[in-house]
């Protein structure tokens, strides 16, 4: 539809007065469309042609003269197209003396108001008054929108136009717009989002966006604290056969991918009485900061050596296979109980809830019932809590003194809601028979992860390509009979179990009591 306001309303709310004269009967041929117009295509206008033919233009264009004779449009490109459409050689319009920023404003107030203009196109707009000297404040000013969402208008406007590209027509939402213009210093990232954006796995994609991101920062400021302390870090690559090794005369000690690298510099200097030598390992799946320890080749004997070796190539190669199960374990889980929590939520019974209950309860329920809630472990309590995070929790003793939150929580939602916390309490057995190690069984796929899904699915749940993959076995081991057996997996196991008993006095003997576990070190075997 054609905008409800008038040239005048236009006029009185920028203050800005047509030229003398009034309304002139201008030849649509000496009239060129606006090169800055916010709207860069009018549309279908078949339906305005109809109607100008019928009725004539209801409302006059505005115009501002230019060269030879000629004018160009401000306010009514719709109805120019329109009406060349209809036939019409001549069009009512008021001829303004208008600088290039007043144009631009009344565009941009006349257009914002239309429910098609997107995101971009307003973007643009704001944009470019800012290009011609106007502020934020201004621009928000003259067309009557707030601070805030002028700027976040800006955000968007900073993505260039070839990742605009990758978009292509899918139609986001401006909190979409604004995850890809976050990542305008990572291009790559930023690329990836842009061509997720609108498809299924755009929530996937800003997860794992999100996880580079954060790896990415981490790394540029242990990198900087390492340069403040004076230390030069080796850049390590990965051999040929896509896996990292230890620097000769060298022993990786500890491995960082969090936490503050200066502290932990600091530690290692009271332990050992000087610096470790810091290799980098910045590339795909073995990411971290290692620190290590200068080695006396000569005390070393050669057997114990290549046992080392071997075992620390067998557990970066064991690292590198689970890796993709790791990560996806926690992505997908985080993506279902997102969206589990938020039906939890709904005022009314999610649509498909009875058949999705109908499914888990006929493979879980038994289980439930049998072993009670005082048998789930705290990995369920967790899930449970999570998907009911929202919800206004009933706190309180139970009368006799023992206070169980995961009982009071269930037994509450049972009075308000049945069918819900029957909902909740499936998908939380379902959710805690599910780790990494599920994606790499087929049975336990069969088993476990399938019918969570076809459960979900029922909800409503859609599926991203990387889950429907892992559904039919992308990330199960190769191998004969599909699992992970064979000498590699012996070798692991005969050094594990040296390395549980040293050689007294030996390296191993000496380093044992000085691992442990933390939060953000991983220590080397």
């Amino acid at each position: 539809m054609e905008t409800a306001n008038t040239i005048a309303a236009i006029n009185e709310t920028t203050g800005l007065a047509p030229a003398a004269g009034g309304v002139v009967m201008l030849e649509t041929a000496l009239i060129d469309p606006n090169p800055a117009n916010p709207r860069r295509d009018v549309g279908d206008v078949g339906e305005l042609a109809d109607s100008i033919r019928a009725q004539g233009i209801r409302q006059n264009l505005l115009v501002v003269p230019a060269p030879e004779g000629r004018f160009t449009l401000v306010i009514g490109h719709r109805r120019l197209a329109g009406a060349k459409l209809a036939g019409l050689e001549r069009v009512p319009a008021v001829v303004a003396e208008l600088d290039e920023r007043e144009q631009r404003e009344l565009m941009l107030v006349e257009n914002s108001q239309r429910t098609d203009l997107t995101v971009v196109e307003e973007a643009d707009g704001y944009q470019r008054l800012l290009d011609l000297g106007s502020s934020v404040e201004e621009a928000a000013r003259k067309t009557g929108r707030s601070v805030s969402l002028v700027r976040r208008r800006l955000k968007v406007a900073a993505i260039d136009d070839d990742m605009c590209s990758h978009v292509g027509a899918a139609q986001l939402s401006i909190e979409d717009w604004e995850t890809i213009a976050d990542y305008e210093a990572w291009p790559d990232l930023q690329e990836r989002l842009a061509k997720a954006a609108g498809g299924r796995n755009w929530n996937m994609a800003v997860r794992e966006a999100k996880t580079e991101r954060k790896w990415r920062e981490w790394l540029a400021s242990a990198r900087a604290t390492l340069a403040g302390l004076g230390i030069e870090p080796i850049e390590e690559e990965l051999s040929e056969t896509g896996q990292y090794s230890c620097p000769e005369g060298l022993r990786a000690l500890e491995y960082h991918s969090s936490g503050d690298i200066g502290e932990a510099v600091a530690e290692w200097r009271e332990e050992f009485g000087n610096d470790p030598v810091v290799g980098i390992r910045a590339l795909t799946w073995g990411r971290a900061v290692v620190f290590y320890r200068e080695v006396d080749e000569q005390a070393e004997a050669e057997a114990k050596r290549e046992r080392e070796e071997r075992f620390a190539a067998e557990r970066e190669e064991r690292e590198r296979a689970e890796a993709p199960a790791r990560g996806f374990a926690d992505a997908s889980r985080e993506l279902r109980l997102t969206f589990v929590s938020h039906l939890m939520e709904l005022k009314g019974q999610p649509k498909g809830m009875g058949r999705a209950v109908a499914l888990l309860a006929s493979r879980f329920t038994l289980a439930v019932l049998t072993e009670g809630f005082s048998q789930w472990n705290s990995n369920a309590d967790d899930i449970w809590a999570s998907l009911t995070q929202s919800i206004e929790a009933t706190s309180g003793d139970d009368g006799d003194g023992d206070f169980d939150p995961l009982r009071v929580s269930v037994e509450a939602m049972i009075k308000r809601d049945p069918a819900r916390a029957a909902l909740g309490l499936l998908i939380a057995a379902a959710e805690d028979a599910i780790d990494w190690t599920t994606w790499r069984d087929p049975e336990a796929i069969d088993r476990h992860a399938a019918p969570l899904y076809e459960a979900l699915d029922a909800l409503g749940y859609r599926q991203s390509e990387s889950e429907s993959d892992a559904l039919n076995g992308s990330l199960i081991p190769s191998g004969d009979d599909g699992s992970d057996t064979g000498e590699a997996e012996a070798a692991l196991e005969e050094d594990a179990k040296l390395r549980e008993t040293p050689e007294e006095g030996s390296a191993e003997a000496d380093e044992a009591g000085d691992a442990g576990e933390t939060g953000e070190v991983v220590q080397a075997e």
